[in-house]
């Protein structure tokens, strides 16, 4: 054994190792922790995606759906046309909304769900966004919406309870 070691005595190797488990411990204790708030993060992961309902028996909507694990806090909805974001204010930014897809003068009744900034969506809730017709309008109306809609895509910006940010991709009627 080298000189330096052989000035250790009995006591001091045990006060060693009892140091080294006690680091290695404090090492495993903090991974451990950082695995528990990762897990705990991913429990709570809101999951906002969105579903078109194309059927001419059935109507036309667009659904927002939170299909995560925890609450989705909205703070934004965006609104496109051809690629350019319409901002949504009031009814009145509706109606501009309508008549710039040109469906406005076909459908005389559409069915909007305006959504404020901070609202929640919960775990499995799905509204209707926005129904632009019913089962009792024509076939041939509901093909013409339908391409109109073409044009008009939507996006969500949305945070979980531990205020990590979120973004779907933009989506349109297909």
């Amino acid at each position: 054994m080298p000189e330096s070691l052989k000035i250790f005595e009995a006591t001091d190797w045990i006060a060693l190792s009892s140091a080294v488990i006690a680091l290695l411990v404090l090492g495993l204790t903090i991974w451990q922790g950082l695995q528990t708030r990762k897990h705990n993060r991913l429990s709570a992961k809101p999951y906002v995606g969105f579903s078109w309902v194309n059927k001419p028996l059935h109507g036309l909507r667009f659904e927002l759906k939170n299909l995560g694990l925890g609450p989705a806090f909205i703070n934004r909805i965006r609104f496109f046309i051809d690629n350019n974001e319409v901002t949504i204010k009031n009814r009145e930014c509706y109606k501009s909304l309508f008549e710039a897809l040109e469906i406005n003068e076909v459908v005389t009744k559409i069915e909007v769900l305006h959504i404020e900034p901070h609202s929640a969506l919960s775990v499995g809730q799905s509204d209707n966004l926005i129904v632009f017709c019913d089962s009792s309008i024509s076939e041939d109306d509901h093909k013409f919406i339908a391409s109109k809609l073409r044009r008009f895509s939507v996006q969500v910006e949305y945070k979980c309870i531990y205020g990590i940010s979120y973004q779907t991709s933009r989506s349109g009627l297909l």
